[in-house]
This record gives C-alpha cells, structure tokens and sequence, in this order.
C-alpha cells in the first residue's frame, strides 16, 4: 500500500503530473494499492479521484475519516469532542479576520469568511455551506481549519488555542494556491493523524508487515512518513521532515510520487 498526500506530493497547485499518474498505473498494475492520505475533506478531492484510476480506500480529513471513494461511503470516522467545539467561538471572537471551515463528511461549513476560505473553495471545488457558528452545531465535526491572511493573525489564533483547555490536537498544513503558499492550523480529534489511521486502513485491507509506504512533503506528514516501513520526503521538505525519510524525492512540480515509485521498483528488483 502507497498512502499519498496531496497538495505539495502529488499535485502542485492543480497540476497533476502526467509522470504520476504513469507510475501509479504501474504500482497498481503491479499489485500495488494506491491511496490518499490528505487534510482535504472526501467532497473536495473530485480533481485527483477523477485522475487516478483504482484508488484504494483514502485517509482523509487528516486521519480523521477512511473513505471508500468506489462505494461513497465512509469506512470509518472521528470526531472533534463536542466539550471543545467551543475553542471555534473563542477564535471568532479573538481574531475577526481569521478564516474558519468546519469539514463534516463530504461537507465544507464556513463559520467564518476570509479571501483565504474563498481561495480554498475555489481551489478544492469546494461547494461549502455558509452557517453561523450556532447552526455549524448541528453537525458532526471531522476537523476543523483555521486559515490566516499572515504569520501575525496565525500567532493570534495559536495564541487564543493554547490558553484554551481542551481534549484535541492541533498540527500545521499547507497548500500552494495560485503560486503562492498558504499556511493553515487543523483542529482534529486527539490520538489521530494520517499515520495512526494508516495502520488502521492496513488492517483493513490485509497489508502485510514491511509491505507499508508513505510520501508527504510537511508537519502534518511526518509521522505518517516516519511510521510507514518505507517513507519519502520531497526535496523542499522541512528538513525535520526530510530528517525522518527513508529516502527523498524530487521537487512536486517534476513527479515527485514517480520518483518514490520508481525507487521501489529499483528496490524491489534488487
């Protein structure tokens, strides 16, 4: 099983290069299985599932949810406590700025709108719901994002998170829109990542010990990578992350996921 990240690994802003969507025709032709292992919510990923042919079940929301995209359905989900849904209101009422998207199922709500939500939409295809915070409520929470204009409402909104008690975690993702990087902040349940689902999705899928591997390009991928039999990191990897790899790949632009695909393949013949 090859568990893949999206945004900065597989894709560079919307571009999907054709090397790897080549070579992940030949992992799964080979007996491969191929999935996402993605911060996106499974309603925002129709861009990558309508390229990639025989997608195995994916992590989603950030290990939050597994979804079988062939069945539409989730196979297994999380969610943040109720008891510390009240940190988004904490954040409303500290920075007013701030961008805020609550991901339920295949839903996006936006509790809170900013040019980066409106970005976020536009590049994900998102088609969100736009709720106040008391009818965001009436949902369960998968995750939830907080997505700043610059680093000094970012250090506002972590600020305001950690002088609030609550049972969850929070981790730093990030996605290249319109050329330009975007830095955000996930709120999700605690004891789940991309990495803790990922053993998860192997037990349901039978992987077999050693047959595990992963390739993610930042924080939110670094556990994920270094818990995976085999990890990869991209070439502009934070160096923490490109420290936990157990090889690194080229730039995303240039078929990174080709490049780990084809350094298995080596192995493998070896």
């Amino acid at each position: 099983l090859l568990a893949c990240d999206i945004d900065g690994t597989l894709i560079f802003s919307d571009y999907l290069p054709p090397r790897n969507i080549e070579a992940i025709d030949f992992f799964v032709h080979e007996g491969g299985k191929f999935c996402l292992a993605t911060g996106r919510t499974a309603g925002a990923v129709s861009s990558i599932t309508s390229r990639i042919k025989n997608l195995s079940p994916s992590i989603v929301a950030n290990g939050s949810v597994i979804y079988d995209f062939n069945e539409d359905k989730a196979l297994y989900e999380r969610f943040v406590p109720r008891e510390d849904r009240y940190i988004v209101k904490e954040v409303m009422n500290g920075c007013k700025t701030v961008g805020i998207e609550i991901h339920s199922g295949k839903k996006v709500i936006v509790t809170n709108c900013n040019q980066e939500t409106i970005d976020h939409e536009r590049y994900e295809n998102l088609d969100a719901l736009m709720l106040d915070y008391d009818a965001a409520l009436g949902y369960n929470w998968n995750k939830v994002l907080y997505l700043f204009s610059d680093s000094d409402e970012a250090k506002i909104v972590k600020d305001i998170i950690a002088g609030c008690e609550h049972n969850s975690q929070f981790v730093d993702t990030s996605a290249t829109i319109d050329g330009r990087k975007r830095y955000y902040y996930e709120h999700v349940p605690k004891n789940v990542s991309k990495a803790s689902t990922l053993k998860i999705l192997c037990e349901k899928l039978g992987i077999k010990d050693g047959c595990c591997y992963a390739i993610g390009d930042y924080y939110n991928d670094l556990e994920m990578i270094q818990t995976a039999d085999i990890g990869a990191a991209l070439v502009d990897s934070p160096d923490e992350v490109k420290a936990v790899a157990t090889v690194v790949v080229g730039s995303v632009q240039n078929g990174a996921v080709a490049d780990f695909i084809d350094y298995l393949t080596e192995r493998k013949r070896k």
